[in-house]
């Protein structure tokens, strides 16, 4: 007897800016696409899935002047060396903002991925300003995380076309309101 036939199911984490992720989703590029953006999205000819909102939070090697949990003020981060990411991304916004203040804070290390910067933070070469999504990995990891006030908030969403999802597409966005309902309601 032959083994049962399995359809093959592709991920790929491709980075794009919240437009090209409408557009490859548009155009049947992918099924599902995750993006985050300053504002909710409801792009026409896609359903929109919100999943959450995220607050930025300061995220740093312990020891430092930034303590575990306590409220930050943009203000209250003169003279700190940030981590930023390219400029278009609502995280390099807040950062850009807070440099702007003239209090002495500077962008030292500018990277192209988010990934690169808990490192970067755990080896003491500066703060960073992430979405509160990276929380539990950076305290995990060592780092300290202080929320910020005021901040903006990353509104995260699932986009996928109307109709013709395969069935792992179709599980995976079941997943995912699944968590969406989750993170309504609270713990």
């Amino acid at each position: 007897m032959d083994p049962p036939r399995r359809t093959r199911v592709h991920c790929g984490p491709k980075p794009a800016r919240t437009d090209g992720a409408r557009c490859r989703a548009r155009q049947g590029g992918c099924e599902l696409g995750l993006l985050g953006s300053s504002s909710p999205v409801n792009p026409s000819g896609l359903d929109v899935l919100h999943v959450e909102d995220q607050p930025f939070v300061v995220v740093a090697a312990p020891g430092g002047a930034i303590e575990d949990d306590v409220t930050v003020r943009p203000e209250e981060l003169a003279g700190q060396k940030l981590i930023a990411s390219r400029t278009g991304s609502l995280m390099r916004t807040i950062v850009d903002d807070i440099t702007a203040g003239g209090t002495g804070t500077e962008i030292v290390t500018i990277v192209d991925h988010r990934t690169s910067i808990l490192p970067l933070v755990l080896t003491g070469v500066g703060v960073a300003v992430l979405p509160s999504s990276w929380t539990r990995l950076a305290r995990r990891c060592g780092a300290v995380v202080a929320p910020i006030e005021p901040t903006a908030h990353l509104h995260v969403a699932m986009v996928s076309l109307p109709a013709h999802l395969t069935p792992a597409a179709r599980a995976f966005l079941t997943l995912t309101k699944s968590l969406a309902q989750r993170r309504v309601r609270g713990p």
